[in-house]
């Protein structure tokens, strides 16, 4: 590492640092055993809460509350695992940007098939009489529009791929070497406000559950709005990337590309507020968008020469 020439200097070696700390192996592999074990707990105690709350006679609230479908226990490993998938989502954020967004793709997929998991547990009438009602409808759809989005997430990596040129991290220049710093600098910021985030998150779901205990009375669905938060800030996180690229470029493709992409996110920000049944369409709309967009980039990189980002 050099040694800083300047106290402006120093606080971008210091951020680099941070990041550095934050993401290596060790910290990443630590983490991903510990989403693990944790996994397994919340599973196996999610199971022994429906257990109870089917064998005893007159349960507690707090026992009650988790239903008695055992289906309904899958989706709870499942958001400690969607957590870590956000964790790695911001570790690529020094990367290229097409690979930033590819990873808010597939962070959406997962939500939508999350909420397909959550609502296998919570469509009682599927399980014990096997009969299709009405409520299955946004099962099926977000079903069948996750396998959409899990297959367009393989697209847009495709299509990014076939891009000339090279990233930032594969270029030794000082320009670039302090845009990579930037960015190092924003996926610390942001690792540490989604943790904050996420901590909060789990806060009111401890409030939510003692006023259960307390009363008998509430339910612990939408007790957060974790991912619907992530992806507000992921909006103003791809607007400060772009602001930061243009001082590494500002050629009209690479300016056009990153503001399609923030307005990709954008829609997937409505896709997850939007509801049945304009959640899932959205979403995939918004995907089919990035798609064009990197398409049309590649286009113009064909004709006016390559751009490293």
């Amino acid at each position: 590492m050099q040694v800083p020439h300047n106290r402006g200097e120093a606080i971008w070696t210091w951020c680099e640092s941070a990041h550095d700390i934050i993401f290596r192996t060790q910290n990443r592999r630590t983490l991903k055993r510990a989403v693990i074990w944790l996994s397994l707990v919340s599973f196996a105690v999610h199971v022994l809460l429906i257990f109870l709350a089917q064998a005893l006679h007159a349960p507690q609230a707090w026992v009650a509350t988790v239903g008695s479908n055992y289906l309904a226990a899958i989706a709870t490993p499942f958001n400690i695992i969607l957590f870590y998938e956000v964790l790695t989502l911001i570790g690529a954020l020094p990367t290229s940007t097409t690979k930033s967004i590819a990873s808010q793709y597939e962070i959406v997929s997962l939500i939508f098939i999350r909420e397909v998991l959550r609502d296998i547990g919570n469509i009682e009438d599927l399980v014990t009489t096997q009969q299709i009602t009405a409520k299955t409808m946004p099962l099926f759809l977000n079903m069948w529009g996750s396998m959409m989005m899990y297959l367009l997430v393989a697209l847009f990596r495709h299509v990014a791929a076939q891009r000339q040129g090279r990233s930032l991290m594969q270029i030794p220049s000082p320009a670039t070497q302090r845009m990579i710093q930037q960015k190092k600098t924003v996926a610390a910021g942001l690792a540490i406000l989604l943790t904050g985030m996420a901590a909060w998150n789990v806060g009111l779901f401890g409030r939510t559950a003692l006023r259960i205990l307390r009363t008998g009375q509430g339910t612990l669905e939408s007790a957060t709005t974790f991912y619907n938060d992530l992806f507000t800030v992921m909006v103003f996180t791809d607007v400060l990337v772009l602001i930061l690229l243009l001082l590494f470029s500002g050629r009209y493709e690479m300016v056009f590309r990153n503001a399609a992409f923030v307005v990709s996110i954008v829609i997937i920000r409505f896709a997850l507020t939007g509801g049945y049944p304009y959640g899932a369409p959205l979403a995939v709309m918004a995907m089919l968008f990035g798609i064009a967009t990197v398409l049309i980039f590649n286009y113009h990189v064909r004709v006016n020469g390559p751009i490293e980002e």
